[in-house]
């Protein structure tokens, strides 16, 4: 393999191929980028089994071929480099790989392309087309209610579903908080789609998104989806598994509910939060008349903030994760915010003042102070 690409544009396809490098693993390959240079294309991919992600980008070939080299030592000697045209050669034959640049050289040890993983092919046909920055916001919305607990691997997902009406809805939840996000679609899919993406997956995928404006495709096969925008392509596997009916935790009933700024709001939880219990993270808030008033005590000191809402129903005292609460605020778009409460230890809805589209729930925590 001999090619000649600038390094600047290979910089940055670097810096997104490794963020499916496998962390820890017995196979060394499993830990390399995989380049393969042809028909003046350059084909950069890695991946864990579970996840990967293959990008492409023009270069001058010189020579066909293909090698694997650890990605640690790759990626931070590329990001070292001048910012001039970069001359790579791989000999086969003792699996190195010198990378030229003006009148020097760096020689990095790697291994024989034909052992790594073959990224795995797409349909042919999209599932779906949709614009970029509609996914993106999704994924915002829903990213913070994804669990962490491997022992339920459901819960470790998003559930992304289409149903015949062309109704596109991502939910995700970790049994405590929930998020649901819903648009419709202007180009419906051929068939229902219903699948559970790894929220590690939809992590990746939205930082890839802040940089791209095109338009963006997802494959779906029987285990496995992908994500294709401009010149990147993520694949990942799917969580196997039934997502639970969101419905059955929305509560159908409330005792109050107050209407306020969302900036305002969020700007109190987060002093707050300097305050907690970091081992419980639970602060109170007593729902009233004409809004609302956030105050605890702990060794550290105490804290009392009153802040203005339209309030209506019965008053009432409630607990929450701060850190939960800041996550749900963060996740909202507009300028204000509707809380709705069914209880003290019931869930609470919080939804976007003029838009239908997203709620979140929260289920309190146990007061204190």
């Amino acid at each position: 393999m001999h090619f000649i690409a600038p390094r600047e544009k290979l910089n940055t396809l670097v810096q997104i191929t490794q963020k499916a490098v496998a962390q820890r693993s017995p196979m060394p390959l499993l830990s390399c980028l995989h380049f393969e240079s042809k028909d003046n294309m350059l084909f950069l991919s890695s991946t864990d089994l579970e996840f990967g992600i293959r990008c492409t980008m023009p270069v001058t070939t010189i020579i066909s071929g293909a090698t694997a080299i650890p990605a640690k030592y790759v990626t931070s000697l590329i990001n070292r480099l001048p910012d001039i045209d970069i001359n790579i050669k791989c000999d086969i034959s003792s699996n190195t790989t010198t990378f030229i640049y003006g009148d020097s050289e760096v020689v990095l040890n790697g291994y024989p392309a034909d052992e790594f993983p073959i990224f795995p092919s797409f349909p042919n046909k999209p599932s779906l087309i949709l614009q970029q920055d509609k996914f993106k916001n999704m994924i915002k919305h829903v990213i913070f209610a994804v669990s962490t607990e491997e022992h339920r691997p459901v819960f470790t997902g998003v559930n992304i579903r289409v149903n015949q009406n062309g109704i596109l809805s991502m939910v995700a939840t970790d049994t405590r908080r929930l998020a649901l996000c819903e648009v419709h679609l202007d180009m419906p899919p051929d068939e229902i789609i219903n699948i559970i993406v790894p929220g590690k997956t939809l992590n990746e995928l939205f930082k890839i998104l802040e940089s791209v404006d095109d338009s963006l495709y997802i494959y779906v096969t029987e285990n496995k989806v992908f994500f294709v925008i401009d010149n990147i392509c993520l694949m990942s596997r799917l969580i196997a598994g039934q997502f639970p009916d969101y419905r059955i935790v929305v509560p159908e009933n409330y005792i109050c509910e107050v209407r306020t700024s969302v900036s305002k709001l969020l700007d109190a939880a987060e002093r707050a939060s300097l305050l907690v219990n970091t081992k419980r993270n639970v602060f109170n808030i007593n729902f009233k008349p004409n809004g609302m008033m956030i105050y605890f005590y702990t060794e550290t000191g105490r804290i009392r903030e009153e802040l203005e809402g339209n309030f209506s129903g019965d008053p009432l005292d409630v607990g929450f994760n701060v850190r939960f609460f800041i996550d749900v605020l963060k996740s909202i778009n507009s300028e204000e915010v509707i809380i709705k409460l069914s209880g003290q230890d019931s869930p609470s809805l919080f939804k976007p003042v003029g838009d239908d589209r997203y709620f979140s729930i929260l289920v309190p925590a146990v007061s204190q102070g």
